[in-house]
């Protein structure tokens, strides 16, 4: 496992547009966090190749099918056994390097992970590749949204004044859940963001935020989750087991403010479905359970995957569980 201040990456040719990275691949997530990755990516590489996707699984099902990259950088994407098999397969024909802000653990694939904890993983990437100070200001949007006070953050916030950080990241947060599937307009303002443009300096973006605003998207989400949300302890929970119970791509994100708004300490969202439940979980607080460390527990006895951050956690676990998982968590959180 790499610590980014031990990092000496070496860019070649980054002054130059011309040359040919088709060989490059970056697989990421398609949030906040993703997109700008996806930004800072293309500004070192603008013609190399990028996905998007919704989980380490999905991640390790497309290294697995890169046949053709002689590089693929993998970023925002926590280490689950699934994904470190594929990136130790992956080694055999191409250099693998995850750019991560999970929590470190030991992995079979330690040697290809460079990992900062508390920032975004687009921030591990600004600084993996020595990223020059236009970018500043994206990087604090997905420090933001990932809720890292970090001295870049607080930096940026002295310089253009938090309420522009935050209008900005509002912008860029609300146009992808427009339409959550659109991975080619994520990939068209990840390529107008790498000019280093604010977010509501580009078109595409700001109209698609717009649109969010005008359809009342948010207050709508907000109004479904009071509407459902129960609190068990000090948990606001939204246990979802109809697949047509739309939060209009806002997700966790209603879940967590209204949450807060309550008083609860965690916010948790179970999507339930035949086989697996998915889980999303959010710390409100700081101190309290290590989120990241009680779903790869869980999911290392029970099964499917989990990691993520201190604060920040998703799982996906055998639907027959999720009671016992609920049960586990929300006894620990009360402690």
């Amino acid at each position: 496992m790499k610590y980014l201040a031990s990092s000496s990456s070496a860019l070649e040719g980054m002054d130059s547009l011309s040359r040919d990275d088709r060989d490059k691949h970056l697989i990421t997530r398609g949030n906040v966090d993703g997109i700008v990755s996806a930004a800072l990516f293309l500004s070192v590489y603008p013609s190399s190749k990028v996905s998007f996707v919704t989980s380490p699984s999905s991640g390790a099902r497309v290294l697995a099918m890169d046949d053709f990259s002689s590089t693929v950088y993998l970023s925002d994407l926590a280490l689950v056994p699934e994904l470190e098999a594929r990136m130790c397969e992956a080694r055999e024909r191409a250099e693998v390097v995850a750019l991560d802000h999970h929590q470190a653990h030991d992995s079979p694939a330690e040697d290809m992970v460079i990992v900062q904890e508390g920032v975004s993983a687009a921030s591990v990437l600004y600084h993996h590749f020595r990223l020059n100070g236009q970018f500043k200001k994206l990087v604090a949007i997905a420090d933001l949204v990932e809720f890292c006070r970090t001295p870049l953050l607080q930096e940026m916030e002295a310089f253009h004044g938090a309420r522009k950080i935050e209008d900005e990241a509002r912008t860029l947060d609300f146009s992808w859940r427009l339409d959550i599937d659109d991975d080619l307009y994520r990939t068209q303002a990840s390529m107008h963001l790498a000019k280093g443009l604010w977010p509501s300096e580009v078109g595409m973006i700001k109209r698609r935020y717009l649109q969010v605003v005008n359809e009342q998207r948010w207050p709508k989400a907000l109004a479904r989750v009071e509407g459902n949300m129960t609190v068990r302890g000090s948990t606001g929970l939204l246990h979802c087991r109809d697949k047509n119970r739309s939060l209009y791509g806002f997700g966790t994100r209603a879940l967590v403010e209204v949450a807060r708004e309550r008083g609860c300490n965690y916010a948790v969202m179970v999507n339930e479905r035949k086989q697996h439940s998915s889980v999303s979980m959010r710390g409100l607080t700081t101190g309290g359970v290590n989120l990241g460390r009680f779903v790869e527990d869980f999911t290392d006895v029970y099964g499917v995957e989990g990691g993520g951050h201190p604060t920040s956690a998703g799982a996906r676990i055998p639907v027959e569980t999720t009671d016992l998982f609920l049960q586990r968590f929300i006894s620990l959180s009360s402690l």
